[in-house]
């Protein structure tokens, strides 16, 4: 009814959804982190099974390793010590050989980095597809995920050494690095840019909004690290409750980071090149044959 008290024409409808395959807006740092809450609670068994599906076994695997093959020995000297008309007995010593120590975090290290490679590929697509409304394939994510391994690998040691060395060179640089280069696993994942092309896709794609981009990555890290952090206090010493406590954590908080992450690279090119579902959908459907 319009202000005159007839029945005019019915009120336009509302712009389609990005799951309908419309325009996509743009979102700032809190519909970015609003929206990948809502995201996480449609999708939230689907993306915990990807994610649990390799960290429970891998880092069990990890905690077992450095909390017990490779812990700390206790030796028992039994020599004494006098002192005038007094004996000091010395006590237990406890002692680690550095071959063992650097053995354990190697193997550790060597699962952590085969955890994030599959993981980051299989849920990053994972995550796309629940950006736009498409169902959450469990297995499908993870054939891509197997598949995409070594690209993955790749880029993540390459953005690695790049912010590795902006901290060394007085820490500013690094976290500059890190903004430009947030999105480079998308850029791989969605449009299968590879290497250095996913990193200068990503450059491009943070040029020109990088404190949009810094701004999203350091909330979404602080939002997992205080996560991670309560529930690996409540872990404390034992190495089987903190493999408990640490996985549940990971299980947690990596579907949120990437939604974060996907979100914002789809909100880059939303604000770069006019994105749409049906663009996003479309990228999706190519890189996966």
């Amino acid at each position: 009814m319009d202000d005159s008290g007839n029945f005019g024409a019915p009120p336009p409808p509302p712009p389609p959804s990005a799951g309908g395959g419309g325009q996509i807006p743009q979102r700032g740092l809190g519909d970015i982190l609003s929206v990948a809450f809502d995201v996480y609670k449609a999708n939230a068994a689907k993306l915990i099974v990807i994610v649990a599906i390799v960290v429970v076994p891998l880092s069990f695997i990890s905690h077992f390793l450095t909390g017990v093959v490779f812990d700390a020995t206790t030796v028992t000297h039994g020599t004494t010590v006098t002192v005038g008309d007094t004996t000091i007995a010395s006590g237990d010593v406890t002692t680690r050989s550095f071959g063992t120590f650097l053995l354990g975090g190697l193997i550790a290290a060597a699962i952590t980095i085969i955890i994030s490679a599959v993981l980051q590929a299989a849920l990053t697509r994972g995550a796309a597809l629940a950006t736009v409304g498409d169902p959450v394939d469990t297995e499908a994510s993870y054939r891509y995920g197997f598949k995409k391994f070594g690209s993955v690998l790749l880029i993540s040691i390459l953005v690695g050494i790049v912010v590795a060395i902006g901290i060394i060179l007085l820490i500013i640089p690094g976290f500059i690095f890190l903004a430009f280069l947030s999105v480079s696993i998308p850029a791989l994942i969605v449009e299968d840019r590879r290497g250095t092309q996913a990193m200068s896709r990503s450059w491009n794609l943070v040029k020109g909004y990088f404190w949009h981009a810094l701004g999203t990555v350091v909330v979404a890290y602080l939002i997992v690290w205080f996560v991670g952090l309560v529930l690996g206090l409540i872990g404390g010493d034992n190495w089987f409750l903190r493999w408990i406590f640490d996985s549940i954590a990971q299980i947690i908080t990596a579907p949120f980071a990437a939604l974060v992450t996907v979100l914002l690279y789809v909100d880059l090119r939303v604000r770069n090149e006019n994105l749409t579902a049906d663009r996003l959908r479309a990228d999706l459907i190519s890189t996966a044959t």
